[in-house]
């Protein structure tokens, strides 16, 4: 653990740039294999009032966050909403982070589609219909549908579905949306033991969805900002040595607590 030393976390928005060494700083900031945006909670302490008037709905906002010698972005996204409190002498800013580019979640559509459209041709025009930006699409089995394809759902829902029926998960990181298979992911070659910072016995679970046994470890580390949605991680331990895809977490500041915590599939 020679690298997990002097925390660092740094928040930089527009003109802005805030960190722990000046600043009290708490996050809470949740990471899932799906098309629906989290919702991060960011606060920080005694900000002045003309700095708290600079913090705007709509504007880009990141998070780095790891240690001296290596940090990296756990958070990219764009302020839903921020209000701020006296806690007794001292007044939190609570910044609230939507961990997407902003589109239509919500919206609903109508809509025929020609004969023999393919489904990744589908799922773009889908995505431009709410203003979803695309980072990767990658289907296993790129299905064609010869007597074309109709909608009348919510669209995000649709999405997700044909990506299923293809055999790909849709989700959202760092402000990117990503479709592709469920064993694909970002592989740093990042090995989670005691050495790097895994400070729990990771816990084995078995869970049936749709059908089909998953598999996966339950892993709780001092905080590191390589482990996110889809990350590819090599988890070592007296239990396990496994090669894992994260499906879901969050990464926490807290006072003393700074860890992160996932779910990953084997």
């Amino acid at each position: 653990m020679t690298k997990l030393f002097n925390r660092v976390v740094e928040v930089i928005t527009g003109d802005l740039r805030f960190n722990n060494t000046d600043l009290d700083i708490e996050f809470n900031i949740p990471f899932d294999d799906d098309l629906e945006p989290n919702l991060s909670d960011l606060t920080i302490y005694n900000l002045s009032s003309t700095t708290r008037n600079k913090l705007k709905r709509g504007q880009l906002i990141t998070v780095n966050a790891g240690y001296k010698d290596d940090k990296g972005v756990i958070l990219s996204g764009y302020i839903d909403y921020v209000t701020s409190s006296l806690k007794g002498t001292d007044r939190s800013t609570l910044i609230k982070v939507i961990d997407s580019q902003p589109f239509n979640s919500k919206k609903t559509l109508q809509k025929s589609f020609k004969q023999k459209i393919k489904a990744d041709q589908l799922i773009r025009e889908l995505a431009k219909a709410i203003n979803l930006k695309i980072a990767v699409i990658k289907l296993p089995n790129n299905i064609i549908y010869k007597k074309g394809f109709s909608i009348d759902d919510v669209v995000i829902k649709k999405i997700q579905d044909i990506a299923k029926d293809c055999g790909a998960s849709a989700y959202i990181s760092r402000s990117q949306a990503y479709i592709r298979s469920i064993k694909d992911g970002d592989n740093h070659r990042f090995v989670l033991n005691s050495d790097t910072g895994l400070v729990e016995s990771p816990e084995y679970f078995e869970e049936e969805k749709d059908g089909k046994t998953i598999k996966g470890y339950k892993a709780k580390s001092l905080l590191q900002y390589r482990m996110n949605t889809a990350s590819i991680i090599e988890l070592q331990s007296v239990e396990t040595k496994s090669k894992v895809r994260v499906r879901k977490g969050k990464h926490i500041c807290n006072g003393s607590s700074f860890y992160t915590e996932v779910e990953a599939i084997l």
